[in-house]
């Protein structure tokens, strides 16, 4: 027997199961790695480990999770096209709402890798395009997650299982708590350099004035 045929048969590679099986596990972890590298960008943005964490390792190690789970999830794709059951074509993994189960919501997964993509391009991109715009398109991520988090829910045949169900909305709701917490942070901050920059006027008219009242007095 061959080692090519000693594998198939050790892990039923033949069978249209283990590719069935092999897709979801790898949508799974794909979803959930994207997610952490969503959660862990907003912690970075919130500084929030800035005390107990080096900087460059935090941003290396979100950048190191979003392709991890685009690697993940190209696994999962892949897959999709050598399984026999539902085979899909090139096109329709590559184009959105293309594909012959749940258009829709397997197109809303489409757009979502396309943009998880796009977001993490972006760190070799940083000193071309400045840091504004890195942070603008940084924001897509969030639209990534939640098309994928849709994705999961709708189009995901483990949706129905209560560990997946709960894995969705639980790191949904992680997400919304960390999403509203950097807003409110966010918020803060604006208002603090808002304040500074007030009062920094205020000095500098006062500075102004006070050699003009010398003058007048003489």
């Amino acid at each position: 027997m061959s080692m090519i045929n000693l594998i198939s048969n050790l892990f039923a590679i033949d069978s249209l199961q283990f590719w069935w099986y092999l897709t979801r596990a790898a949508g799974l972890m794909g979803y959930f790695l994207i997610w952490l590298s969503t959660v862990w960008g907003l912690v970075v943005s919130s500084k929030i480990l800035d005390p107990f964490m080096e900087r460059a390792f935090t941003y290396d190690f979100h950048e190191y999770l979003s392709w991890l789970g685009l690697a993940f999830i190209g696994i999962h794709v892949i897959v999709l096209m050598a399984d026999q059951y539902l085979p899909y074509t090139l096109w329709q993994v590559l184009i959105p709402f293309l594909s012959p189960y749940r258009p829709f919501w397997v197109g809303i997964g489409v757009i979502a890798l396309y943009l998880s993509l796009l977001v993490t391009v972006t760190f070799y991109l940083k000193a071309r395009i400045g840091a504004q715009a890195f942070r603008r398109i940084h924001y897509l991520s969030l639209v990534g997650y939640l098309g994928a988090t849709l994705h999961g829910l709708y189009a995901g045949t483990d949706s129905v299982l209560p560990a997946a169900n709960l894995m969705y909305k639980g790191t949904f709701l992680i997400t919304l708590f960390l999403v509203v917490y950097w807003v409110v942070l966010l918020y803060g901050r604006k208002q603090d350099e808002e304040k500074l920059r007030k009062q920094l006027l205020r000095e500098k008219r006062r500075n102004t004035a006070r050699p003009a009242a010398a003058g007048n007095s003489r």
